[in-house]
């Protein structure tokens, strides 16, 4: 499990460099504290039971205790070293922002990744550096001011994060085989792993381990890998200037046009046109129905 907070230790706040290629080595949970994480540099693919969800640079998520999760990194071969900070507090470091705003709206702020505007990412992390520079102190009173710190982080998380869930929910709670499946598809995509190959990881027959990921994930095996790849395929596309044709070749594509027939299918653009979106500031649909529209705060 994560490394516990010590006796008596209520937060905790650290900025880590940890290797590209870093991935925990199995589902852990905490059980003392939530875990919160930004990232500065390097991309995460983040497992839970109930959703599966992409953690990129410049966003800020938590964990809750109790919630067993295994990441990985998102493009181990663009060699970009894990940067982010780590926050973790206890529960009882919390309460009485729970009990002024209440527990739903927590509840809220950790519901998913949050996603900012550049210019507010920026606003984040420096409250984050004050925060890692106070707890370096040695005066007494410095826990009394990370708490206010923590409190008011938590509201500007609230207050200027984007709207939209990029989370890939799951049909039902995943069972530790499928989730040792699914780390399997995400490190393997590129070599298009197939249901076989998969079934023989979660230890499974194919024709049961393919009625259970369905069950699961409420989506096919073909369905859902289609899935990963248009992820990483997005990410290609917004984080490098490589081609269509390189990035379909990336990720296992045996043409660009397989590429751009299936993005479109799943987006409703090419994927020319997403980049080209992303260029011009708008927000990116996840899916076919869900349209283009201008990235906006959320209001509350």
């Amino acid at each position: 499990m994560p490394l516990p907070l010590l006796p008596q230790q209520d937060f905790y706040i650290a900025h880590r460099i940890l290797p590209a290629d870093y991935a925990m080595p199995a589902l852990e949970a905490a059980n003392d504290h939530y875990g919160m994480g930004y990232i500065i540099s390097g991309d995460r693919f983040v497992i839970t039971p109930k959703q599966s969800y992409y953690h990129r640079k410049g966003e800020l998520g938590i964990m809750p205790p109790y919630v067993y999760h295994k990441t990985m990194p998102l493009a181990p071969e663009a060699n970009i070293p894990y940067e982010g900070i780590l926050i973790k507090f206890s529960p009882k470091f919390v309460e009485p922002f729970t009990a002024c705003v209440g527990q739903s709206v927590f509840d809220e702020i950790c519901s998913r990744v949050s996603k900012f505007l550049p210019e507010d990412s920026e606003k984040i992390l420096a409250h984050l550096m004050k925060m890692l520079e106070i707890y370096k102190d040695d005066f007494p009173q410095k826990n009394a001011l990370l708490q206010y710190m923590l409190y008011e982080l938590l509201l500007n998380v609230l207050r200027l994060r984007l709207d939209g869930n990029g989370s890939i929910p799951h049909n039902a709670t995943l069972t530790p085989p499928i989730l040792d499946a699914i780390f399997y598809m995400e490190q393997n995509y590129a070599k298009n792993p197939s249901l076989e190959e998969t079934a023989a990881v979660a230890g499974y027959s194919p024709a049961y381990f393919s009625k259970l990921f369905q069950a699961q994930l409420g989506k096919s095996y073909s369905d859902y890998s289609a899935v990963i790849k248009l992820k990483h395929v997005q990410h290609l596309l917004l984080s490098t200037d490589k081609s269509i044709t390189e990035i379909a070749l990336d990720t296992g594509y045996r043409h660009v046009s397989n590429l751009s027939e299936q993005f479109k299918k799943l987006t409703g653009v090419s994927p020319l046109q997403y980049r080209n979106l992303q260029n011009a500031g708008t927000d990116i649909p996840n899916t076919k129905s869900n349209t283009s529209q201008q990235a906006t705060k959320h209001q509350n």
